[in-house]
């Protein structure tokens, strides 16, 4: 789990599973302005693939999740969009609850 920082892209947050061929995909604004559905549709629709490419198989097989971590929360249309692809929003309230526990 860490950063992916290649010259053609930046992703905030990468986990892998490779057993499962499972990926993390996560940005992280930590701003209190919320974050509105372009921050959630470069993700998916720009900085996903850029990624899988480079996995085996270019990612064909991989199964993907987003999430994205925002101290200011999301617009109602990003968490649409968010959730459309069965992605998690984490904000700053959620992050301290879980934390505490």
């Amino acid at each position: 789990m860490g950063s992916h920082w290649i010259a053609a892209v930046q992703v905030d947050v990468v986990a892998i599973n490779w057993g499962e061929k499972q990926i993390l995909l996560g940005e992280c604004k930590w701003g209190v302005d919320h974050i509105d559905r372009q921050v959630v549709r470069e993700l998916i629709e720009q900085k996903k693939p850029k990624v899988m490419k480079g996995l085996p198989d270019s990612g064909d097989s991989w199964r993907v999740h987003y999430a994205i971590f925002s101290r200011g929360g999301m617009t109602p249309a990003a968490l649409v969009e968010l959730q459309k692809f069965g992605g998690i929003m984490v904000d700053l309230t959620q992050l301290d609850r879980d934390l505490a526990n």
